[in-house]
């Protein structure tokens, strides 16, 4: 398996947004460290959002989906679309990018912050880190190089990204488990780990293609005539 991960064209805005993103958690992880209460946009975004009786049921239900187990059911399957591939960065892509942002959640971050909500480590979501890394996966493995071949299906997953992502960064403010921040930095923590690690990939795969060619001419200047 070869191959770069990303077209040229995505390298800079992917670069400007994993800056971007990174910048943003740093912010949000200095604004909220030690607090144990709602912020003022927490405040206002929480009560319209909360859900009582049968409700939370269904929505433990989408919560669910940036699970631990739905994480590795999400790796497997984005391993074996890399596979069929035969894209090497675009396998470790679906491996390390969202097992490290997970990491870098629920080991460094949250213990670093400190935030609590109802006695539990809250900033970032873990869930919302979750579901947004794998989705970024999606994105940047398959969507961005043309595949599925179809326009019309890839606009589909782009959108079915989004709205899963969104949905489990909601559910988890609605079931009053994080607060509303905690789950915008978890989604900006997998934005900035997963786009990092696309761009290590992307140059690592452009190094060997370009030690490759140089390889192939020199060795064909050698070759006599």
């Amino acid at each position: 398996m070869s191959g770069e991960l990303l077209p040229a064209g995505w390298r800079v805005p992917i670069g400007v947004v994993v800056t971007l993103s990174g910048a943003a958690v740093l912010a949000l992880s200095w604004r909220y460290a030690g607090a144990d209460t709602a912020g003022r946009f927490d405040s206002a975004v929480i009560e319209p959002l909360v859900v009582h009786g049968w409700q939370r049921h269904l929505t433990w239900l989408v919560a669910d989906l940036g699970s631990p187990p739905a994480l590795l059911l999400g790796m497997v399957a984005l391993v074996v679309a890399a596979r069929r591939t035969g894209r090497r960065a675009a396998l470790w892509l679906a491996v390390a990018g969202p097992l490290l942002a997970v990491a870098l959640t629920e080991f460094v971050l949250k213990p670093l912050v400190g935030r609590t909500y109802d006695g539990g480590l809250s900033l970032p979501s873990g869930r919302a880190t979750c579901i947004t890394s794998i989705a970024w996966v999606l994105v940047l493995a398959f969507v961005a190089v043309g595949l599925p071949a179809a326009g019309w299906l890839r606009a589909a997953l782009v959108a079915l990204a989004v709205g899963v992502v969104a949905a489990v960064s909601l559910a988890v403010v609605a079931l009053r488990v994080h607060y509303p921040t905690d789950a915008l930095a978890g989604m900006l923590v997998a934005t900035a780990v997963v786009g990092a690690v696309a761009l290590l990939l992307d140059r690592s795969a452009r190094f060997r293609v370009s030690g490759a060619r140089r390889t192939g001419r020199a060795l064909g200047e050698r070759v006599p005539r």
